[in-house]
């Protein structure tokens, strides 16, 4: 069930054990509740990992890793007269591996206006 080129998809949890199970071999026989069990101890390993300041890096992938965002000043959209303090925090960035980057690169890039398409065909 592909969406159309103007359409963005969300890939859900169950939808990736359903890629997972029809990708893998028909000699390994899993079911899609044991493949969606080892997809959330994967994510649940990753969280842990990042939690505890490490960076991981799965190879053609990417690599996540924590990064602190300074404090800074701030406007409130609702009054921009007034300054707001915004914390010190801690992000999630992650850099795509040099596999992804290559197919991300290859790969048709999809509007965010579905009428920009159309527009430009005219």
């Amino acid at each position: 069930m592909k969406p159309s080129d103007n359409e963005k998809s969300t890939v859900t949890k169950r939808d990736l054990a359903t890629r997972v199970r029809l990708a893998l071999k028909p000699d390994i026989k899993l079911h899609q509740a044991q493949v969606a069990e080892v997809i959330s101890q994967t994510l649940d390993a990753i969280r842990d990992a990042l939690v505890d300041g490490s960076t991981v890096e799965l190879r053609n992938f990417g690599v996540f890793k924590i990064e602190v965002r300074k404090s800074r000043v701030g406007r409130n959209p609702k009054n921009p007269s007034v300054d707001i303090s915004i914390p010190e925090r801690k992000v999630v960035k992650f850099r795509s591996g040099k596999e992804m980057k290559n197919q991300l690169c290859t790969s048709p890039i999809a509007t965010e206006d579905p009428t920009a398409q159309e527009q430009g065909a005219g």
